[in-house]
């Protein structure tokens, strides 16, 4: 990734509930590449989150870039107060020396963003994140204190959106369309899915966790995320013993952390199909795991901005659940979206199978998932070629380098207004010094 000609002078703090080694959080997985592709590209980027053990060290380096985690996590609505007091102080303390502070998400961090960059006179930027009932604007209206961040939030001096839908919901939710910039989701190309490159990770994964052990032959089926009630993991466990009894060397792979990680398990031993299934926790890193997989799962609206785009960089066939969310990632700038019918909501999957680049099924329906599935096994070699031509057609409509300079010149424009309107109120409190 080339240095950015505005980056040089950046210097940015970014602000996220999660970062490494939160690897079953989508949201760690987006900040890490943000702030790694950023300091690709010549920014100085810092970054703060909290601890979540008293044995985290305070300060580290992730890949070079300075990591600083002054406070404890919250674990309830009365730590979330003391979490947000002590971090605007530490920001207000410590970010003098920044250009500008982003915040990941316009929940309780944005508020300490927010306050802590006008006593500092520096530039705030926000990230709406989330997607669909998971989103930002749908947290907003669960409580006061929710809807309080809401408010706070249009004193920021920009907001990126990453899809037309959230754009019209913040418009909605009353934001002046001049704050709101949209940046959408950005992808890359990872190794490609070769058979040498798949053997080589599938004996690396070996290596490290013997439950990823497989055949050459084994066909895998990957499902990431956070393993929560109404989640693709959930979907996924409840078909997995049909699939087995027609293909019994069939593995699954339920790779993340989560609160119904002992029911999802204690479900699938329950099935008999514990011997075909590994869960190995988090991976920071999931390349190996997306290269070593024949296909991989996708069936809520979370994971949409990394795990997912993740799934398109290693070429790997993807299964879906037809949300409109999911659709608009998945399709390339400039081509049509195509929406779902009243008919095909609960049948699915939607469109013509030989003719899509992922396999569709209607979300929450085991059977349509267990026919997705088996449909992309059955003609792998061919799920696989349309996986390149997916990654192709979306690398070149919406490439991460592209992304990445949208946010930097985001960023400088921001930063330069916020210098010209300092340097303009200093003016005026010349000139009226002067003229008294």
């Amino acid at each position: 990734m080339s240095v950015h000609p505005n980056a040089r002078s950046l210097r940015v703090l970014l602000v996220g509930r999660h970062f490494w080694p939160h690897a079953s959080f989508d949201a760690a997985g987006f900040l890490a590449q943000l702030a790694t592709d950023l300091y690709r590209s010549g920014v100085h980027v810092e970054v703060v989150t909290p601890r979540y053990a008293a044995s985290w060290p305070e300060h580290f380096h992730f890949r070079e870039i300075p990591v600083h985690r002054p406070a404890a996590a919250p674990r309830s609505d009365w730590s979330m107060g003391r979490y947000v007091r002590h971090l605007t102080t530490w920001l207000k303390e410590n970010s003098g020396s920044f250009d500008l502070i982003l915040a990941d998400a316009i929940r309780e961090e944005s508020q300490a963003v927010i306050d802590a960059a006008a006593a500092a006179g520096i530039a705030s930027v926000l990230i709406s994140a989330g997607w669909g009932d998971e989103s930002d604007a749908a947290w907003w209206q669960t409580s006061r204190t929710a809807r309080r961040c809401a408010a706070t939030a249009k004193e920021a001096d920009a907001i990126v959106v990453k899809n037309a839908a959230a754009e019209r919901m913040m418009i909605a939710q009353g934001f002046p369309q001049s704050q709101l910039h949209r940046i959408e989701i950005g992808f890359t190309s990872s190794v490609n899915n070769l058979e040498d490159n798949r053997a080589a990770a599938r004996n690396r994964l070996a290596a490290v966790n013997s439950d990823l052990t497989t055949l050459a032959e084994s066909e895998v089926v990957l499902c990431t995320g956070r393993m929560q009630k109404k989640g693709a993991m959930q979907w996924l466990a409840s078909t997995a013993r049909h699939l087995i009894a027609n293909r019994p060397d069939l593995r699954f792979w339920f790779v993340g952390d989560g609160p119904e990680r002992q029911t999802l398990y204690d479900f699938l031993r329950a099935d008999g199909v514990r011997n075909s299934i590994a869960m190995p926790g988090s991976f920071v890193d999931a390349t190996d795991l997306m290269i070593a997989a024949d296909v991989f799962v996708h069936g809520d609206q979370q994971g949409l901005d990394f795990a997912l785009p993740s799934a398109v960089s290693a070429a790997i066939p993807i299964v879906a659940a037809e949300f409109p969310e999911l659709r608009s990632i998945l399709t390339p700038t400039g081509q049509p979206i195509k929406r779902t019918t009243a008919a095909t909501a609960s049948t699915g999957p939607v469109g013509d199978p030989q003719n899509e680049a992922v396999a569709w099924f209607a979300a929450g329906k085991s059977k349509s998932l267990r026919i997705a599935i088996r449909r992309t096994l059955d003609d792998i070699s061919q799920a696989k070629q349309r996986a390149l031509q997916l990654r192709r057609d979306l690398i070149r409509s919406r490439p991460q380098t592209k992304v990445i300079e949208a946010y930097i010149d985001l960023m400088t424009r921001v930063v330069q207004e916020k210098s010209s309107g300092k340097s303009r109120i200093a003016n005026d409190s010349n000139s009226i010094e002067t003229a008294s």
